[in-house]
Parts: structure tokens; C-alpha cells; sequence
């Protein structure tokens, strides 16, 4: 059963395990919640989910050593293993510019690989470069296609040089 609360600022959709959700009645049993926020720069979706005890307390105790909130690295956790699933081969990793895509089992970022591509023209000689497949190369390239502005900033990131203090 769906149960739909708005107002001007948010949208949100709950499910319940076959109970009826109010306004004013607390979501017992929920199973699902969905809501998209709409501000000037971007659109964002809540979605809640439940998780054993066990997995709350490991994700409140790596929350505390990075340094963020809980709701933000469950966020990062969903964007990530999506994204790992629809880019096969990806995988993310912190870095000098923040979280970076690279090729999984590779030390190399999504970033390196582009511009190795940009430099060659070739899927092929790119692939000859690293002594890869092609395959890892595509992979690659297709998510730097999906991603360009994330990739730009990351390449920005790490080839900025920093002045040496002296």
C-alpha cells in the first residue's frame, strides 16, 4: 500500500507492510520511504530502508572516522554500489580531489585511462598501454562518458600542482 504526503517543498511516498499510513499516525512497519527535495541547484531523493542493528552500529562507528554524518555515507554507500553495478569493472576510492572512480584490481582512476585514450585515439592502443583488455578500457570510457564533469574535476584534482612552502 502507497501513502502519498506533500507540501510545497517536499514529495514523499511511503510504503507500509499492507497498513495504511496518515498524516498524523506514526508509519509502524514501514518498509519503504521515498521523498524527492527540490532546491535551486539540484533534486534530491530520500529513500529510508531498515538494517540490523549490527550493520547501524559498523555504519555510525565508519560515519564517526570519516568525519560525516550517518545519512550522508549510507547515501555515498547507495550512489557507489549502484554505480558499481551499472558500470561494471568501476569501483570508487578516496583521493586527493575526494572520491574518484578507477578500474577495480588496477591502480588506475577512470580519469588516467581517458587520457591515455585522448592521447592514443585508440580503444585498442589504449588497452596496449595499460596491458589490458579491451573490455577494461570500454568499461572505463563508458563511465567517463556518463560522468564527464565528475571526471573533469577529478583529473583536475590530481594534476593541480600544489607550490612547495619555503
Amino acid at each position: 500500500m502507497f501513502a502519498s504526503f506533500s507540501n510545497h517543498e517536499t514529495q514523499q511516498t511511503c510504503r507500509s507492510a499492507g497498513k495504511r499510513i496518515g498524516r498524523h499516525r506514526s508509519p509502524q512497519n514501514l518498509d519503504f520511504v521515498h521523498s524527492v527535495h527540490k532546491n535551486v541547484s539540484m533534486s534530491t531523493a530520500y529513500v529510508s530502508g531498515r538494517v540490523p542493528a549490527r550493520y547501524e552500529r559498523l555504519i555510525a562507528r565508519q560515519a564517526r572516522a570519516a568525519r560525516t554524518s550517518k545519512s550522508d555515507l549510507v547515501a555515498r554507500y547507495v550512489i557507489e554500489k549502484s554505480l558499481e553495478t551499472e558500470f561494471p569493472g568501476i569501483s570508487f576510492r578516496d583521493s586527493l580531489s575526494g572520491r574518484e572512480a578507477y578500474l577495480t584490481g588496477h591502480r588506475v582512476a577512470v580519469w588516467e585511462v581517458l587520457a591515455v585514450n585522448e592521447e592514443t585515439k585508440s580503444v585498442e592502443k589504449t588497452a596496449t598501454h595499460f596491458h589490458w583488455s579491451r573490455v577494461l578500457v570500454t568499461r572505463a570510457l563508458a563511465y567517463a562518458k556518463a560522468f564527464p564533469e565528475e571526471i573533469r574535476k577529478s583529473r583536475e584534482g590530481e594534476t593541480d600542482t600544489v607550490p612547495v612552502a619555503g
